[in-house]
């Protein structure tokens, strides 16, 4: 493959400061910044690939993935009931669960971390202990995948070049399939702002396990630049409202459980209404203008 290059006209951390670096040995000369080429934020360089597989060889999400319910409901409403989805990165299984619940059936869940253990006892689906790039290698040794859809969440942010991985999607996918992936929404409008008025770091900024940054113009490019078309898309709630309020859960993170549970009652009470279809074009007005804490996105093979 060819290497890929990289231009970058000034850089947001030089270098990434120690702090940043959770639970891993820090490497001192590396940078994050927007890549003119790339069209999206990263660090600079990317980690080795050694460091990497050492890194990921006992990584598990540190706390459960939240709203995987909205990002399954996303994808729901693009495809057909009978449809092959393939989860790769599933961790514990939990977003084909949400698949399941809505009643699909025919579900793959891949993965290398510890968690892939409970996701086999789910009692469904077809789970496996395999990585995204032995998965990759294997369908492009058998010429492609019969898969409806692919799934990516928080998947995009944790790999080194990921236009090169988008790209090798495109290729295995069949015609008119669907990918949805879902990505932190950083450096968007409302974090700026909390940045400028506060001065703090970024603390979005998880390194290595965060290696880019996108929000939903620049992932919109990416997919774009790779041969994908949106098609459907949604934010999760703006956490950072509540930073813009002085609920300064950085500085302080005793206020962060406070400000998680006044989003989970926002959206309970929302759904206890019977107003999930409501709430779900909230996150649509949302991401129209860029705002939320993550991205969800569904693309189509063009």
């Amino acid at each position: 493959m060819v290497t890929r290059k990289h231009k970058f006209n000034n850089y947001t951390l030089d270098p990434i400061p120690k702090e940043l670096w959770r639970e891993a040995k820090s490497l001192p000369e590396t940078k994050l910044g927007f890549c003119d080429e790339c069209g999206f934020y990263h660090v600079d360089p990317y980690p080795s690939e050694d460091y990497l597989t050492d890194f990921y060889t006992s990584y598990e999400m540190p706390t459960p993935q939240q709203n995987l319910s909205e990002t399954a409901r996303l994808l729901a409403k693009n495809i057909d009931i009978k449809s092959k989805v393939i989860d790769v990165g599933c961790g514990d299984g939990s977003f084909l669960l949400e698949m399941n619940k809505l009643g699909f059936e025919n579900l793959v869940g891949l993965d290398q971390s510890p968690g892939i253990e409970r996701a086999m006892k789910l009692g469904f689906g077809d789970f496996s202990r395999k990585n995204l790039w032995e998965f990759l290698a294997e369908s492009e040794e058998s010429g492609g995948t019969n898969a409806d859809a692919i799934v990516m969440v928080n998947v995009l942010e944790h790999v080194a070049e990921p236009l090169d991985l988008l790209e090798r999607f495109y290729n295995i996918m069949p015609k008119d399939s669907l990918l949805t992936i879902a990505v932190p929404n950083d450096f968007s409008p409302l974090q700026n702002a909390f940045l400028k008025v506060k001065g703090h770091l970024p603390w979005f900024v998880h390194v290595p396990d965060h290696l880019n940054y996108f929000d939903f113009g620049t992932l919109k490019h990416a997919l774009s630049a790779s041969g994908f078309e949106l098609i459907d898309q949604q934010a999760l709630f703006p956490l950072e409202l509540f930073l813009l309020q002085d609920l300064d859960y950085v500085k302080n993170p005793e206020l962060g459980p406070i400000a998680h549970q006044r989003r989970v009652m926002f959206e309970d009470n929302m759904k206890a209404a019977g107003m999930t279809d409501v709430l779900d074009k909230f996150y649509e007005a949302l991401a129209a203008g860029g705002f939320g804490r993550d991205a969800m996105v569904v693309a189509r093979k063009k």
